[in-house]
């Protein structure tokens, strides 16, 4: 359970718990009770999560580089992106996930990591080089998300966005057809969405109909 807020540090277990309880009673079923039923002697820890905003790092020559959370940790809000590290003003009892985004990351990490490995095995590449092409795509690719991350983190802690969002305010479409008509409304309906919508997100939302496009293809093809 995560809110905005500035985080008692003084807090021991008990206290934490009821704290946690009692804002578990604005919560619906099956949330509420799965917070109101937990056990009174149970320890309840506080997370301090951090992240940063990915920056190049030194690979001494191909002998050391980042993958997953070390590279791009995903945190679920933060006040100030433009810092290269800081703590969450969160008061946060368990940590929440964040659109999957660090897993599906640190998928991809491991993918082009291991290409790079192979291309050193197979004497196509040197380590540095290979490597440091690593590097170079997760680099920009790592902090872009950790930055949408952030955004989608305060959006989610403000009822008012989430209300305003596309979800809330179109719903989810059936997959109709493709004829010309319907592809100049949905750019229409798009480019209304893009309106007051920050530059994090615009490349979340590219980066998603991408994805819904391949889902479609894939569909077809079965």
């Amino acid at each position: 359970m995560a809110w905005l807020g500035n985080p008692d540090h003084s807090l021991g277990y008990k206290e934490r718990l009821a704290m946690i309880k009692e804002r578990a009673g604005e919560l619906a079923e099956p949330a509420r009770s799965a917070f109101t039923w937990i056990p009174p002697d149970t320890p309840v820890h506080k997370a301090d999560i951090s992240y940063w905003i990915t920056q190049p790092w030194d690979n001494h020559g191909g002998r050391m580089t980042l993958v997953g959370d070390a590279a791009h940790p995903m945190p679920p809000c933060e006040s100030d992106a433009s810092t290269h590290f800081k703590p969450l003003p969160l008061t946060l009892c368990s940590q929440q996930p964040d659109r999957g985004q660090g897993l599906n990351h640190c998928i991809c990490d491991v993918s082009h990591l291991l290409s790079a490995l192979t291309s050193i095995l197979s004497n196509q590449s040197t380590l540095s080089a290979a490597i440091s092409a690593y590097d170079e795509e997760i680099v920009p690719r790592g902090g872009e998300e950790v930055k949408c991350s952030v955004e989608n983190g305060f959006m989610l802690h403000d009822w008012q966005k989430v209300l305003e969002s596309p979800v809330f305010r179109n719903g989810f479409k059936p997959m109709t057809g493709h004829d010309d008509a319907e592809a100049k409304e949905e750019e229409e309906e798009e480019e209304e969405e893009r309106k007051g919508v920050s530059g994090h997100a615009e490349v979340q939302m590219k980066r998603e109909k991408e994805e819904a496009a391949v889902g479609k293809i894939e569909v077809a093809a079965h």
